[in-house]
């Protein structure tokens, strides 16, 4: 992986754990209205995406 490449990789972490976030916040407010069920859908959303994360932030490490 060349510079340039990782540079833009990281952006796009970035750029996805701010969407992540906003989704967590999104949840705790289904929480605090007591749509457990809704909050449930989305924190299991948001357990799939921090792990496709996390092999990507693994993916650049192996290549540096």
């Amino acid at each position: 992986m060349d510079k340039q490449l990782i540079f833009s990789e990281i952006e796009s972490i970035m750029f996805d754990l701010e969407t992540l976030i906003k989704s967590l916040a999104n949840s705790r407010e289904y929480i605090a209205g007591e749509d457990f069920s809704r909050a449930s859908g989305k924190l299991s959303e948001l357990e799939i995406e921090l792990q496709s994360l996390a092999g990507r932030v693994a993916y650049i490490k192996s290549n540096l």
